[in-house]
């Protein structure tokens, strides 16, 4: 049962990753909107909570870090928009290891 929990929980942290990764596709040079950036960052929050939970601890670190990245930037393409791309790629790499739920 446990087992089956968490493995709904990674299929919806992939989803949380996919829907974030269509966000930062579509940035333009004027950046998210500020629901855009919420909705980013809301999604960016829940990653961080429910990945520590169910022992991906390096993703819920770095879902931490995108949801600041989203918070204090407009993410125009350029540099902020290629971070963010780029820790959505070692978060879905990650979420499609084995949990590690002795890790910090």
């Amino acid at each position: 049962m446990v087992e089956q929990i968490g493995a709904q929980a990674r299929h919806s942290n992939l989803r949380r990753v996919d829907e974030l990764d269509q966000l930062l596709d579509g940035v333009g040079t004027e950046g998210l909107s500020d629901e855009q950036r919420r909705g980013a960052a809301d999604l960016a929050h829940e990653l961080v909570g429910s990945a520590g939970t169910f022992g991906y601890g390096r993703v819920s670190q770095w879902a931490r870090e995108l949801e600041q990245l989203l918070l204090e930037h407009d993410l125009p393409r350029g540099s902020a928009a290629l971070a963010a791309t780029r820790v959505l790629d070692a978060i879905r790499a990650d979420l499609l290891s084995e949990p590690d739920y002795d890790a910090d």
